[in-house]
């Protein structure tokens, strides 16, 4: 299966765009909401057209703009998924510093995953390390099969301790970064010590 399949959800690498829809319902300008937003309509106009990458920074200020939650700018709002199906939950991790995951072993129903293996499983997270895009008490579905790092995705990892932390890959230089409202979680530098990748977050849910 190939690596460019569409991940699901904020943490995917063609995250829903709604701002076009969002505009229109309050019927604002391009301009108007380039101003409230702080840049330009050209600006704009290319976010709506999926011409520039929706990514953490424009989320936060596009949902400040709107003056909604950064889940709803991109049309994650808990919902009770149309197909939903089944996902081992296996257990617990950090989403702050490393920390020995927490296992558990239960049958869980998530929203359908787009180009999902039959070995993915579920964690819940505990920590607000990354709670922009994965909240506290929130699910994450992993994919082992998908464990080559690539730049700007979300992966579960292992430290030599088996110590476990999920966070976003940072490539130059090489780093685990949260994407935290709390400003105290700080990036984590790769090469001092041995790591192993557990997988690739291809799906964050809520629970209702």
């Amino acid at each position: 299966m190939s690596h460019e399949e569409q991940l699901m959800s904020n943490l995917s690498e063609a995250i829903p765009n709604r701002v076009r829809a969002l505009r229109a319902e309050r019927g604002w300008s391009l301009a108007e909401l380039a101003e409230r937003a702080g840049t330009t309509a050209p600006q704009i106009m290319k976010l709506e057209k999926s011409q520039r990458r929706l990514d953490l920074g424009w989320i936060e200020r596009l949902a400040a703009a709107f003056d909604i939650s950064e889940s709803a700018l991109i049309g994650q709002e808990p919902t009770l998924p149309a197909n939903p199906f089944l996902i081992p939950l296996v257990g617990e991790i950090a989403a702050g510093n490393w920390r020995e995951a927490i296992e558990h072993r239960e049958d869980m129903i998530f929203p359908p995953v787009e180009g999902l293996s039959e070995a993915a499983f579920a964690l819940r997270t505990r920590g607000d390390s990354m709670d922009k895009i994965i909240p506290d008490g929130g699910y994450v579905v992993i994919d082992p099969y998908e464990a080559d790092l690539r730049e700007g995705k979300v992966y579960a990892v292992m430290n030599s301790e088996g110590e476990t932390t999920i966070k976003l890959f940072r490539s130059d230089p090489a780093r685990l970064e949260p994407c935290s409202s709390n400003p105290e979680h700080q990036p984590i530098s790769l090469g001092r010590e041995q790591f192993t990748v557990i997988g690739m977050a291809k799906g964050a849910f809520v629970p209702l």
